[in-house]
């Protein structure tokens, strides 16, 4: 497959050095950075379990932030200072405080009057005069964490720290009225049938989930210069019990850290908005707190339960060939270099500051205890977040039967349905009977939640560098052609003699011997599922699409909405990239995976031909000025590229050869293609 990939590449370029076509829209190669880190991950074994999309996310991360990384604005000296204080505070009192360590907690494990506390100790630090505020501590992240924060060992360490500095700035706003940061365990999501249902996105909890955060304790936040916005299940990325099993059972500290880092680029995009952006991340209050769950499993890891800590784990596994992971690196090139090394942080002696309560999700006996009426749903054996039902509610309604911000849904009652734990199926086979069901501890209703795919529309934020504004950026039609799986059925059937013919291989959609036909020329995949990964009833399916910038700091997300019913089905949608200039083009990264995290295989337009015709890319385009044009510069024109009209009110004629990729989704497991395009 590799062999006719780069045939097909090296024709294409032939064809465009010899015909001399101008293109507004070309594929391009993979930058060697992101082209290396995807190969790379491709020949490791220890994300078998994981989907392609989790992968994908840890390459294109890494690249943005040391490749493309831009800083907006420098922390000034007064900034620097406050952050300085706050560090130094706990320096002088760490070796004391073990009699007195703070005791951080589950969010949802706190109580009414805990929950307020912590609430209005933040908003308190938020409403401090510059610079001793939330917003210096938030820009930290995003202005002085230089290379050692990031994609190496000193990941864990690093925000070790500034979760310490973050948590003495709350006690100290709050007059001493909290004493720990409570951490966010979105395990307990996952174990719902839909996750954006979690009461975290209520106002009582973390407000809005879906657009501007316009209720709840962070309610009309202005930050870094915009709304807090997020896109909750935008992906289903969150951690699972079955990763962090897995994860607990890796011997090796530095490869622990490695995956740990990975995984945990998931519940950045499941949250989405802010913090799906690194440089941003940090002005949405969650991202403190599911960082301190992050820190909780590196606890856990260092001193497992019933276990005195384990002193290896306390070994710092960088080496000096680690650049600015080495372990006398100073993190980060702060103002007080001198402070805290790379090795430092792995030390036990922080143990001495704070400790940890064991998550709701690994109880196991007598759980009943641990519920909180509208927080907390626990049986006798395990834990699981409330929920409001249905969708989480967003800006201007909610979902059936409920709504408006943060509410919403299908009667206030969760769906266990579909319960899958990365076990490949294979053969058509009816999802409600499914062999590899997983039954669930909480009463399932009868009733299936047909919300789920009918998404909230994406809030982008349309940030390119360091503006945000929709003028800066353009639209290119994308299309998205969907083949239906090998293990999926639809309560539909043929009819015969006036009998309804029950299959429980093939329904009306796929009949034998009628489907082998497709089937020879589509080769569907076998899908794995992997939790959470959702199939629905009425055949709705979510396909998301993004763009990366490759020589700009940008991303933009949309999804199309497919008929998962027919053997093979097509939708559209368009995409923004940064709007090309006389002197710059834009170089992008295009990106497409379905609802369970599987690739779609990018195919890119041959400029020129007639009728249109596509080859195997890797997603990478380059779109500049040149004619034919190949964007609009507002959403509406894009789609007006594609549809063409003769006459008012007549029907429009689709114009195939606007659409310069198209992504084939086949649900097979593979990973994508990651030859660079023009390698002669």
């Amino acid at each position: 497959m590799m062999g006719t990939y780069n045939v097909q590449l090296r024709a294409l370029l032939v064809f465009l050095i010899t015909c001399g076509v101008r293109a507004a829209i070309r594929p391009i190669d993979l930058p060697d950075s992101l082209s290396k880190c995807f190969q790379t991950f491709s020949k490791k074994h220890f994300f078998r379990n994981g989907t392609a999309e989790q992968l994908s996310l840890t390459c294109l991360q890494r690249y943005m932030w040391s490749d493309v990384g831009i800083v907006c604005k420098n922390m000034t000296k007064p900034e620097l200072d406050y952050i300085d204080s706050l560090l130094s505070k706990f320096l002088r009192n760490r070796e004391k405080r073990q009699a007195q360590r703070r005791l951080r907690r589950e969010y949802r494990s706190l109580t009414l009057q805990e929950r307020n506390a912590y609430h209005q100790a933040v908003r308190a630090l938020k409403d401090r005069p510059a610079p001793r505020n939330y917003d210096t501590i938030a820009r930290y992240h995003q202005a002085n964490v230089g290379q050692s924060a990031h994609g190496g060992p000193a990941f864990l360490p690093w925000h070790r720290i500034y979760l310490l500095i973050y948590e003495e700035a709350l006690i100290e706003a709050s007059n001493g009225q909290i004493q720990a940061l409570p951490y966010i365990d979105f395990r307990l999501d996952s174990r719902l049938s839909n996750p954006t249902s979690s009461v975290l996105w209520t106002p009582d909890f973390l407000g809005t989930g879906n657009g501007r955060v316009n209720n709840g304790p962070f309610a009309n936040w202005i930050v870094d210069g915009s709304a807090l916005i997020r896109n909750v299940g935008g992906s289903s990325l969150l951690m699972t019990d079955a990763q962090t099993r897995r994860l607990f059972q890796i011997r090796n500290v530095r490869r622990f850290g490695q995956d740990c880092e990975s995984l945990h680029n998931g519940a950045h995009v499941f949250v989405g908005g802010m913090m799906s952006e690194l440089q941003r991340a940090s002005f949405d209050p969650t991202f403190f707190m599911y960082h301190c769950f992050i820190d909780y499993l590196w606890w856990r890891y260092q001193c497992p339960p019933g276990n005195n800590c384990i002193s290896e784990r306390f070994v710092y596994p960088g080496t000096p060939s680690d650049g600015p992971h080495a372990p006398n690196e100073f993190m980060d090139n702060l103002s007080f270099n001198g402070r805290v090394r790379n090795r430092e942080g792995y030390e036990q002696r922080w143990l001495n500051i704070f400790t940890y309560a064991s998550s709701p999700v690994e109880c196991t006996n007598a759980c009943t205890s641990l519920s909180r009426a509208g927080a907390l749903d626990c049986t006798t054996t395990s834990c699981r977040s409330a929920s409001t039902g249905g969708n989480t509610g967003g800006n201007g309604g909610g979902g059936n039967g409920g709504g408006g911000n943060g509410g919403g849904g299908n009667g206030g009652t969760d769906y266990y349905d579909y319960y899958y734990d990365s076990q490949p199926i294979t053969g058509r086979k009816k999802r409600s009977t499914d062999q590899n069901h997983q039954p669930s501890p909480f009463t399932m209703p009868s009733t299936v939640n047909k919300n789920y795919f009918l998404a909230y529309p994406v809030q982008n934020l349309y940030r390119m560098n360091c503006v945000s504004d929709t003028s800066k950026w353009a639209f290119i039609p994308i299309k998205v052609i969907n083949v239906r799986a090998h293990s999926e059925l639809y309560n539909s059937y043929p009819v015969k003699n006036g009998k309804v013919i029950v299959s429980t291989s093939n329904d009306i959609y796929d009949q034998l011997p009628e489907i082998q036909k497709i089937d020879r020329l589509t080769s569907p995949g076998n899908q794995t599922h992997f939790n959470p990964c959702k199939t629905d009833d009425s055949g709705a399916f979510r396909i998301s699409v993004t763009s990366y910038g490759l020589n700009y700091y940008g991303t933009h997300e949309d999804y199309v909405i497919i008929d998962n019913r027919a053997p093979l089905y097509s939708a559209l949608t368009y995409i923004g990239v940064r709007r090309p200039t006389r002197n710059k083009s834009s170089k992008v990264y295009l990106t497409s995976f379905d609802n369970c995290g599987r690739t779609c295989t990018a195919e890119c337009l041959v400029p020129g031909s007639k009728p249109p015709r596509y080859v195997t890319c890797s997603g990478a385009i380059e779109i500049d000025r040149k004619g034919p044009k190949g964007y609009a510069a507002t959403y509406d024109d894009a789609v007006l590229m594609y549809y063409n009209f003769k006459e008012p009110g007549g029907c429009p004629v689709s114009n195939e050869e606007s659409v310069p990729v198209v992504f084939y989704c086949r649900k097979a497991n593979n990973w994508m293609y990651t030859p660079n395009a023009y390698k002669q």
